[in-house]
């Protein structure tokens, strides 16, 4: 964020408005002129996991995250740091020079399941582990790009480096997809999700489709007199199995493009044939067969019976060449990581400009699941491989 000027809007408060003046935009935006932060500052294991069981605390399913809004912007304030907010979403920043690098992880969680027997807000801490909602997903990344953020150690006059905590991940709605579009230009992004520190550099697409199935009612006594949606809707769930199977395509690091059937609901009573079934189709898709060309088969697979409803694609494959200068800098600072692809979908796609990278602490497997959890040690490696990328990017 090179050639920034301050100017005060206020009288001189703690909390002063004021305006930055960014190359080829103007954004409102709050900091703290009282105790404005002039040097990094050391980060403990045991702050990560103070500020960890603090959002682990925080009721933040997307949608939600005010709570946790306001509590990064006390975290700011407290230290010092420039930030502006919009809506649910906040970005903050140390530095003034040209080359930037931005941090970016979700504050929301999903709901809950059936299955926790924990108090998923009481936040646990048990044989090296913190268990709580969020605390995998993405509690260990927010709170190690927040440390990394203060204790990197760069020449703020001439890099600038950037978090920026977001909304509604989980969900389309009003997170990075479109904040990014106000955050000043940078170079680079390291966007946090549980990868167990390793470097992904790519993932799939994905794209749902709502599909109906429809036939004639009658009674269950009199099944000839009707058409039975639920034995037309099975033929052709079946052809997307076989569709599937037959997928060729293969990628070097995602792997190939999947179809899953997820929902199924269909009749009205016991004794009547079903005239409507409806069904979803996930599908996580790769260069070589990507959303647009695997929906193209689903359509031409199915009979004449069955329509598509609606067509989601919100994300498209997204990739990264390991020979940049990011993917290059996370190997040094991470020399036992390896770079693979992320398993699922992730804010990184809304980074179609910058170089990029996906990583953070914290398993998979644990996110959205019951009791999920994280492990302590986990939590403070991810805060030092953040630290590191940053360092070494902005050196």
């Amino acid at each position: 964020m090179g050639g920034i000027v301050a100017q005060s809007a206020g009288n001189g408060d703690d909390a002063t408005r004021v305006v930055l003046l960014f190359p080829g935009r103007r954004l409102p935006l709050k900091f703290n002129t009282g105790s404005a932060m002039k040097a990094s500052v050391s980060v403990s294991q045991d702050q990560l996991i103070d500020w960890l069981c603090r959002l682990v605390r925080i009721k933040r399913v997307s949608g939600n995250e005010h709570e946790a809004v306001e509590f990064f912007k006390q975290e700011f304030s407290r230290f010092g740091l420039q930030f502006k907010q919009s809506g649910r979403n906040l970005l903050a920043w140390r530095g003034s020079g040209k080359k930037t690098l931005l941090f970016n992880t979700h504050t929301d969680t999903v709901p809950a399941n059936k299955g926790w027997t924990l108090d998923p807000h009481d936040p646990l801490r048990k044989d090296g582990r913190v268990h709580g909602l969020g605390a995998n997903d993405a509690g260990g990344c927010l709170v190690g790009m927040f440390g990394a953020l203060l204790s990197a150690d760069f020449d703020e006059s001439r890099a600038t480096l950037m978090f920026a905590p977001t909304c509604e991940e989980e969900v389309a709605g009003d997170g990075f997809e479109k904040f990014v579009h106000e955050i000043p230009h940078f170079d680079a992004c390291v966007t946090g999700e549980p990868t167990n520190c390793e470097i992904c550099i790519a993932e799939r697409g994905m794209f749902k489709l709502d599909l109906v199935t429809k036939g004639k009612s009658a009674h269950a006594a009199r099944p000839w007199q009707g058409v039975n949606a639920a034995y037309l809707a099975a033929r052709d769930i079946l052809k997307i199995e076989e569709l599937y199977e037959g997928f060729t395509e293969r990628d070097e690091l995602l792997g190939r493009t999947t179809l899953a059937v997820v929902m199924l609901n269909g009749g009205v009573a016991r004794n009547v044939i079903p005239s409507e079934v409806k069904w979803t189709v996930d599908g996580r898709t790769i260069p070589q067969l990507d959303n647009e060309a695997t929906i193209a088969r689903v359509e031409k697979a199915l009979s004449e019976h069955t329509k598509i409803e609606q067509k989601r694609a919100r994300f498209g494959v997204w990739t990264r060449s390991p020979k940049d200068e990011l993917v290059q800098c996370a190997c040094k600072a991470a020399p036992k990581s390896r770079v693979g692809a992320f398993g699922g979908v992730s804010d990184a796609w809304w980074n179609q400009k910058a170089q990029g990278l996906i990583l953070g602490p914290g398993l998979s497997e644990q996110s959205h699941a019951a009791d999920e959890w994280i492990e302590e040690k986990e939590v403070m490696r991810g805060y030092e491989i953040y630290k590191g990328i940053a360092e070494k990017f902005l050196a």
